[in-house]
């Protein structure tokens, strides 16, 4: 789950008395709380679907290069790996390039597929409202405010300029916070 929803975890653990052991249910959260909710969410006796709007759609996908992490810095090996059309060319929105990124979109005959690799990721959010608007959480019921926004999702690959996973993020992290706007960012590191 996700860490908004350490303390609902939580609550629902304290639920639980405290001579219980492990094992033992947790008892249902009171009818019509938050909590509750959660609770069915987690139980998966709610189910939840979101519609996304036609702007958010990924559209087509390219196929991309990057180097992975996980191999030295002076392996040359290139992996293939996808990025949303939606995607391609939102790079300069957050005062990054495809190079920067760690991106290549021109393949080659040596680049290679790996089976079960995905490349580290850099979700970039732009917010674009200036004004907020009151949204109903899905899982819990709960009201929440929000402002008009788009993110972006890019593979991020090591470059010569930044060959670990750590230099990287802290480049595109500088990057980010240094565009115009009201930006940021969160990363997924690579799984290979």
């Amino acid at each position: 789950m996700a860490k908004r929803f350490n303390n609902l975890d939580a609550a629902l653990k304290y639920l639980r008395p405290t001579s219980a052991d492990e094992a033992t249910p947790t008892p249902d959260a009171p009818a019509g709380t938050p909590l509750r909710n959660y609770q069915q969410y987690k139980a998966k006796q709610k189910k939840i679907s979101y519609v996304r709007d036609a702007a958010s759609k990924p559209g087509e996908i390219d196929v991309v290069v990057v180097k992975p992490f996980a191999l030295l810095p002076t392996d040359t090996t290139a992996l293939r790996t996808v990025i949303s059309a939606r995607a391609v060319g939102q790079y300069g929105t957050f005062g990054l390039t495809e190079a920067e990124l760690g991106v290549d979109t021109t393949l080659q005959n040596t680049d290679k597929e790996a089976v079960g690799f995905i490349p580290a990721k850099a979700i970039c959010r732009n917010v674009t409202g200036t004004t907020t608007s009151a949204k109903v959480s899905k899982v819990t019921g709960e009201s929440y405010k929000t402002k008009a926004n788009a993110s972006y999702t890019f593979p991020v690959g090591r470059t010569t300029a930044n060959p670990s996973w750590g230099q990287q993020k802290a480049f595109i992290l500088s990057q980010v916070a240094a565009s115009a706007g009201n930006k940021s960012v969160t990363f997924k590191p690579e799984k290979y």
